[in-house]
C-alpha cells in the first residue's frame, strides 16, 4: 500500500499531462481542423472565463463534501469522459463546447487538489513543494513526448494522447488516499458569494500579498504566450526556444525539491517579496531583447520569480485560512490568478504590437506593484510563525 506522500506524488506528476500535450500541439490541431485564429482564441479564452465564474462556487462545495478527494475524482472524471468526444467533435462550436467540458471540470478540481494535497502535507510532515514539483517534471516530459509522438503517428495523435493523459490523471485521483481531517469541522457557514470564515479570515493585510501573487503569476502567463513569438522575432531558432522553455521550466522543479529548507528559513511574505523583485530584474533585461546567453540566466531566475511567488502563496494562505474553508480560499486564489492573467495578457498583447519588446516594461512596473503590495502588508502585520 503506498503512502499518502507517495500517492499524491503520483497524482501530480500526472495532473499536467494534459497541459503539456495541449500547448505542444492544439493550436495545430485546431488549425488543421479549419478552425480560424480568432475562433482557436475563443476556444482558450471560454474555459478561462466558466473558471472564473465556477471556481469558488466549487470549491465551496468540496469544502462541505466528507472528503476533498470526492470533489478531485469528480472533476477528472468528467474530464477524461468529455476527452473521449474531442475525436468527434468538428466544426467550431461543438469543439469549443467538448473543449470546455474537457477542461473545465479538471481545472475547477486543481485549486482544490493543491488545498487537499498542502493541508495533508503539514498533517504528515512532508513538503508540498517537492510533491507539487514532480507535476512539472510529468509536464516537461510530456511535452518532448507529444513532440515525439504526433511526429510519429500523425496529427489526429493528439487527440488520443490528450485522452490518455486525462484517464492517467483520473486514475492517479482515483488512487489518492483520504486526504481530509476525519476530526475537522466542515463549513456550513453562511454568505452569499464566500463564505463568512472565509471572508473573515481574509483581512486587508491577508489581501494584499495575495493580490501581489495574482499578479506576478500573470506575468508568467505572459511569458507561456508570448517568449516564443518575442525569442522568433530576435532571430532565436526553434530548437533554441524550446531549450529555454525547459530550461525555465527545469528551474522552477530544482527549487521546488528545495522547497522544504526555504519555507522553514523565511516567511511566506518575504518569499513573495523576494519573487516580485527578482521580477523586476528579469522582466527589465527582457525588455532590452538580451543575447541567448543572458535569456539562459533570465530563465533560471524562474526558480525564484515563479517558485517563490506561487509556493509563498499557497502557504500563505494555507496558514492564515481554517481548514472548513480550505478549498474556497485556494479556489479564490486560482479565480485571482485567471482574471489578473486575462487582462495583463491581452493588455500585453497590444503593448506588444505596438512597441515590441519593450512591453516587457509594463510587466516589470507590474511587478513593482507586487512589491509595494507586500510591503504594505508587512507594515500592517508583522511576520510571525503563520507568515
Amino acid at each position: 500500500m503506498s503512502t499518502p506522500q507517495f500517492a499524491a506524488t503520483r497524482y501530480y506528476l500526472s495532473a499536467y499531462l494534459s497541459v503539456a500535450v495541449t500547448v505542444t500541439y492544439l493550436p495545430i490541431w485546431l488549425n488543421d481542423k479549419g478552425v480560424s485564429d480568432a475562433q482557436i482564441g475563443l476556444i482558450n479564452t471560454v474555459p478561462m472565463f466558466a473558471l472564473l465564474l465556477t471556481s469558488v462556487f466549487f470549491g465551496r462545495i468540496a469544502d462541505r463534501a466528507p472528503d476533498w478527494k470526492l470533489a478531485i475524482m469528480i472533476g477528472t472524471a468528467v474530464a477524461a469522459v468529455a476527452s473521449l468526444l474531442l475525436g468527434l467533435a468538428d466544426g467550431f462550436w461543438l469543439i469549443l463546447v467538448v473543449w470546455t467540458l474537457t477542461i473545465v471540470p479538471a481545472g475547477l478540481a486543481g485549486p482544490v487538489a493543491d488545498a487537499a494535497t498542502m493541508r495533508m502535507s503539514l498533517r504528515r510532515g512532508f513538503s508540498f513543494g517537492t510533491t507539487r514539483a514532480w507535476g512539472t517534471v510529468g509536464y516537461l516530459l510530456m511535452c518532448f513526448v507529444t513532440g515525439y509522438f504526433v511526429q510519429w503517428r500523425g496529427p489526429d495523435a493528439f487527440v488520443w494522447l490528450f485522452a490518455v493523459a486525462c484517464f492517467v490523471r483520473f486514475g492517479m485521483a482515483w488512487l489518492l488516499p483520504p486526504m481530509r481531517d476525519v476530526d475537522a469541522e466542515r463549513n456550513l457557514s453562511g454568505g452569499r458569494l464566500l463564505s463568512r470564515r472565509l471572508i473573515e479570515s481574509f483581512e486587508p493585510w491577508v489581501l494584499l500579498p495575495i493580490f501581489a501573487g495574482a499578479i506576478l503569476f500573470a506575468n508568467h502567463m505572459v511569458m507561456n504566450a508570448f517568449s516564443s513569438l518575442v525569442w522568433k522575432e530576435q532571430g532565436i531558432s526553434g530548437p533554441v526556444i524550446g531549450t529555454l522553455i525547459a530550461i525555465g521550466g527545469a528551474a522552477e522543479a530544482a527549487t521546488m525539491f528545495g522547497w522544504r529548507r526555504i519555507n522553514l528559513r523565511f516567511s511566506a511574505r518575504h518569499l513573495i517579496l523576494v519573487g516580485a523583485v527578482a521580477a523586476v530584474a528579469r522582466w527589465a533585461v527582457m525588455a532590452l531583447s538580451p543575447p541567448v546567453w543572458v535569456l539562459v540566466i533570465l530563465q533560471m531566475g524562474q526558480a525564484v520569480t515563479f517558485t517563490f511567488a506561487y509556493l509563498g502563496c499557497l502557504y500563505f494562505i494555507t496558514k492564515r485560512t481554517e481548514e472548513s474553508v480550505a478549498a474556497e480560499a485556494q479556489s479564490l486564489f486560482g479565480v485571482m490568478q485567471q482574471a489578473a492573467s486575462i487582462i495583463v495578457v491581452s493588455l500585453f498583447g497590444l503593448a506588444f504590437g505596438l512597441f515590441g519588446a519593450q512591453a516587457f516594461w509594463g510587466t516589470a512596473a507590474l511587478s513593482v506593484l507586487a512589491i509595494g503590495l507586500v510591503m504594505i502588508s508587512l507594515n500592517l502585520r508583522a511576520p510571525d510563525s503563520a507568515g
